[in-house]
């Protein structure tokens, strides 16, 4: 059964089975992101090369700020708060990225 619901980066696809993991983990069980790549970088899923995982973070990133992009078109409420939004996901993604850079 593929998925077609993830984005592909330049080089063809994103690492199949770390999406099916993220989906799998996080969009079903609800395990938060920071939990998820700690768990993926401890091994636990097997081995994923840190670029892997950088490319995969900066995709998940995309796809937040598009869907905050959304947001602020649906309600005024979402409007005034996107850039403090999109700029706390930036903000975490890269901690999470240097955090994987440092292990």
């Amino acid at each position: 059964m593929g998925h077609t619901s993830h984005p592909t980066s330049e080089s063809g696809t994103v690492n199949e089975r770390l999406w099916d993991l993220y989906e799998q983990l996080c969009m079903v069980e609800l395990v938060k992101l920071d939990e998820f790549v700690t768990r993926v970088k401890s091994g636990e899923f097997g081995e994923f090369p840190t670029e892997d995982m950088v490319s995969f973070l900066r995709e998940i990133e995309a796809n937040m700020l598009q869907n905050i992009e959304v947001k602020t078109m649906e309600h005024q409420a979402y409007a005034e708060m996107a850039d403090q939004v999109s700029e706390d996901t930036h903000k975490m993604i890269d901690e999470l990225i240097e955090d994987l850079r440092r292990s």
